[in-house]
């Protein structure tokens, strides 16, 4: 059977205490900005689903990363291009159904969920597209699975 592609594109803009950040990871807060970026734009590859899929993560577009009333501000894109059968297989889907809507919302919960963000007081915002539109989700630190 040939390989049938799907990508997705997910947009996500962060807000995140440089405080936070920097007492949860032990950083230097002047480190905090380059760190924090680093880190998000680095993990993404290794989320599981994504690694078994054998899908891939391109980085486009600028971060406008800057650091306003203490806090960190990045927008980080991503195309996400993963083979529909192996994600179908991985998630446990029917690969006939929405598997770039899962594809897209999966990585972004993963994302909002990393170890090293998930302690802290991170608000992220994802823009992403289902195929019937666009979808806009904020996460919240209340919206999360805490680590203990």
């Amino acid at each position: 059977m040939p390989r049938t592609a799907v990508i997705a594109r997910l947009e996500t803009w962060w807000s995140v205490g440089v405080d936070s950040f920097a007492d949860d990871g032990g950083y230097d807060p002047s480190a905090v900005p380059r760190e924090l970026c680093g880190y998000v734009t680095a993990s993404i590859t290794d989320i599981k689903a994504l690694d078994e899929a054998e899908g891939w993560a391109h980085g486009y577009g600028r971060t406008g990363l800057r650091v306003r009333d203490g806090r960190v501000h990045m927008a980080l894109a991503w195309r996400l291009d993963v083979d529909r059968q192996a994600w179908a297989a991985v998630r446990g889907l029917d690969p006939r159904r929405g598997v770039r809507r899962d594809l897209a919302e999966h990585i972004a919960f993963e994302l909002f969920h990393l170890s090293s963000v998930c302690e802290t007081d991170a608000v992220m915002t994802a823009r992403y597209a289902t195929g019937h539109g666009t979808v806009r989700r904020i996460w919240r630190p209340e919206d999360r699975r805490r680590t203990s």
